[in-house]
């Protein structure tokens, strides 16, 4: 459960060789206990960009000292700000409170880890005669180990004053006046992450930043992208709320996607790893998803057959299957995500994000002159199947539409990501056409298959079966309407992808 709490607090440069004062007698100090010395490391997250930083936001996990947990720092006005905490946890997770607070900030950007601070600290609590904290003061010598653009170490050491719940702005003038007198300067850096990030925040904040990507640098741009979706929905997955599990299991489908058409930029091992990981949670989105699509789906179609060829318990019986398949697949689900693989699987794909697994010299090449290649052979690939399903025994032919989709779709997302190489000009719409109409097309015949099984449980229970044959009817009609578009809708998107990639 979150605790809220408020801190007012200063900062100091600190000189070699300095010493603290003594600080009895300064405003309502009359004792000062400590120092108590101790070790903490605390991990720092943000987006790839920095959006936090820049919205002097700090979210961090923290281990060792006396308050260790998740801790998400907000601006409220001049020297105060107010600190969430959250306990402990994983450390694959940001707790969905803190995420929601700064939603309105980062969207579904991911959040990664960017700095690792370790720090040495000595703490001292200033008291007053009734033996309250008036402030306290801290001796932090800092050791961080920066995870953006290569790894780097920055080292220092400061100073913090923080107000405590007896102080009062006058003792925190009164203090400050006297940590000065002893040779402290006051700090102009807003944070310890700050400091440690100066250098990445101004590279990204420079005029024409990321003006000319490489191909590794797009790609991974892609699937960080996902990895910020499946983070933001997963409490939203968690209560089956509208439209969650779809949306996760796209992202899901786009990373897996990605790190196959772009698979040349990768290590082998870690991008085929990934990608059976993915097909994992995919599989399991897919449970629920797919039961949901077909029971909205034959909901519809129910609806419309008329009241006179609705014979016996069909729409109930039906439906009812349905319904305990969505059952199922949410159960398996829910298992899966609370799993020691979900939360392997989200640590391995942070870890590609903030170290790539790049081979080669071809990821570092620019992008233009890569990645629309690649993205290019997804579409040639979409055209082999295509052939193969035309030239098939009608018997085998709905299953390799089935791939022609699969195909599609994988041109889509390669396409999605060498979009902004492109200036945006991509052939998404055009495969996300095709795609869409196959994918209607394909589940016509997953309801098909179900309205056979339906129809086969009510045979041996010897209800009426005339409905089902009409249900089936229907949804061939519609595969029949789907076939007349699909070679102008496969014509369509190859040709735009072919002028796109040249």
């Amino acid at each position: 459960m979150a605790v809220n709490s408020e801190e007012t607090e200063r900062k100091f440069e600190v000189p070699r060789r300095w010493q603290c004062p003594a600080l009895v007698g300064v405003g309502a100090v009359v004792r000062v206990a400590g120092p108590r010395r101790f070790v903490q490391t605390a991990t720092y997250l943000d987006t790839p960009a920095l959006t936090l930083l820049r919205a002097k936001r700090t979210l961090r996990r923290r281990v060792g000292g006396i308050d260790a947990g998740w801790h998400l720092k907000l601006p409220k006005s001049g020297e105060t700000r107010t600190e969430v905490h959250e306990p402990l946890g994983s450390p694959a997770r940001v707790p969905a409170t803190l995420r929601e607070l700064v939603a309105d900030v980062i969207g579904t950007a991911p959040l990664v880890p960017v700095a690792l601070l370790r720090t040495r600290r000595a703490r001292r609590e200033l008291l007053d005669e009734a033996g309250a904290l008036v402030a306290e003061l801290v001796d932090d010598t800092v050791e961080a180990t920066v995870l953006l653009d290569g790894e780097r170490i920055v080292r220092w050491r400061e100073v913090e004053l923080e107000l405590g719940p007896a102080g009062t702005e006058a003792d925190l003038d009164l203090l400050t006046e006297a940590l000065v007198a002893s040779r402290l300067i006051r700090s102009s850096a807003p944070s310890k992450l700050g400091r440690a990030l100066a250098e990445p925040l101004a590279r990204r904040s420079g005029k024409g930043a990321g003006a000319n990507p490489t191909a590794g640098e797009t790609v991974m741009a892609y699937l960080a992208d996902q990895l910020g979706v499946l983070q933001a929905l997963e409490s939203a997955v968690r209560v089956d709320a509208p439209d969650a599990v779809h949306k996760a299991r796209v992202a899901t489908r786009r990373s897996r996607s990605a790190l196959k058409t772009f698979r040349d930029l990768f290590d082998p091992s870690i991008e085929r790893h990934l990608r059976a990981e993915l097909a994992w949670l995919a599989d399991l989105l897919g449970g629920p998803r797919d039961a949901e699509v077909l029971l909205e789906r034959l909901r519809g179609l129910l609806d419309d057959v008329p009241p006179q060829y609705l014979v016996g318990p069909a729409r109930d019986r039906i439906l009812g299957m349905l319904r305990e398949r969505h059952d199922t697949g949410r159960t398996r689900l829910i298992a899966a995500l609370d799993s020691r693989r979900y939360e392997r699987l989200l640590s391995e794909l942070t870890e590609a994000i903030i170290r790539p697994p790049y081979l080669g010299d071809l990821a570092h090449a620019p992008a233009a002159d890569v990645v629309a290649r690649l993205a290019g052979k997804a579409a040639a690939a979409v055209v082999k199947t295509a052939a193969a399903a035309q030239a098939a025994d009608p018997a085998q032919r709905d299953e390799i539409i089935h791939d022609v989709r699969k195909r599609a779709k994988a041109a889509r997302y390669a396409d999605e990501a060498v979009a902004p190489v492109l200036g945006g000009k991509g052939a998404a719409p055009a495969w996300t056409a095709l795609q869409e109409a196959l994918g209607d097309y394909q589940d016509g015949v997953v309801a098909i298959e179900t309205i056979q099984t339906a129809c086969a449980a009510a045979r041996a229970a010897g209800e009426d079966t005339f409905t089902y044959g009409v249900l089936v009817e229907r949804e061939a009609a519609a595969h029949r309407a789907i076939r007349s578009r699909y070679g102008k809708l496969l014509k369509s998107a190859v040709g735009r992808s072919r002028r796109l990639s040249g």
